[in-house]
């Protein structure tokens, strides 16, 4: 296998697995359309763990490219942008009528100048961290809560998104996370670190179990979220940033010193 050929093989796998995030996406609005909001929800959910593996495996490869940057913009407004709103319009919004589409709307729009503002100043894509809350958060925060309304695990406990109580707060959180994804406001890149995808991953395997194992993971993993929100900007504060570059120079020393 020559040189050219070892190359197109590199960027072939990172490739593959975000054309396939691409079609989790696409697959979900047909699902949405269908009335199948569990699968919907679901592929959203799958879209995500492929959209963090595409990105470490062209790392690990080295194989990152601009058109891989570019191509992976597509499929987040696709999988993180359309499809959840077309998910949350089609499962809770529709009976609304012409007010349905707003916060649908709003997803999308923001979803939207959130990526472009990404590619424009993040040069980097997100690798020193992201300026705004990343779209799969919000993405996440709809897809799991239609998921556990549309699973009826919850259904003997008033859970509705459409009313109540848990309407409001479920809501009126994903407009926060709406307006936190255009902020200045900085947040860490968990993704690229295994400790954390791998056990976020096997989390977004756990949804595809037994309904009401599926239910409590889908729970604790938007509890997991609003963490993420709220301690994230600390995390990612300029003296925690100094304070591991401190660190890292000290393992550095430690490490020239021993040898």
């Amino acid at each position: 296998m020559n040189m050219t050929s070892k190359s197109h093989l590199k960027a072939g796998v990172p490739f593959s697995l975000s054309a396939a995030g691409l079609l989790a996406g696409f697959f979900s609005i047909l699902k949405s359309a269908e009335g199948d909001f569990v699968s919907a929800a679901r592929l959203i959910m799958l879209g995500m763990v492929l959209d963090g593996l595409d990105g470490n495996i062209a790392r690990w490869m080295r194989a990152t490219s601009l058109f891989g940057a570019e191509f992976d913009t597509f499929v987040d407004i696709t999988c993180f942008g359309v499809a959840p709103a077309v998910l949350a319009y089609e499962a809770v919004f529709q009976p609304l009528g012409p007010w349905g589409v707003v916060v649908p709307s709003l997803v999308v729009i923001m979803a939207a100048a959130r990526l472009a503002r990404f590619r424009i100043v993040n040069p980097d894509r997100g690798q020193d961290g992201y300026v705004g809350l990343p779209v799969t958060i919000a993405a996440g925060w709809i897809a799991l809560f239609v998921f556990v309304e549309s699973s009826d695990v919850l259904i003997e406990t008033g859970f509705s998104l459409s009313h109540g109580p848990w309407s409001l707060f479920v809501w009126g959180v994903l407009l926060v996370m709406l307006l936190l994804e255009i902020s200045t406001i900085r947040y860490p890149k968990l993704t690229k670190d295994p400790a954390f995808f791998l056990p976020a991953a096997l989390m977004v395997a756990m949804i595809f179990t037994w309904p009401p194992v599926a239910v409590a993971t889908s729970l604790l993993i938007c509890l997991s979220g609003l963490v993420f929100i709220t301690v994230g900007p600390f995390v990612f504060s300029p003296e925690s940033v100094a304070a591991k570059e401190k660190s890292e120079e000290l393992v550095v020393f430690r490490s020239s010193g021993e040898r």
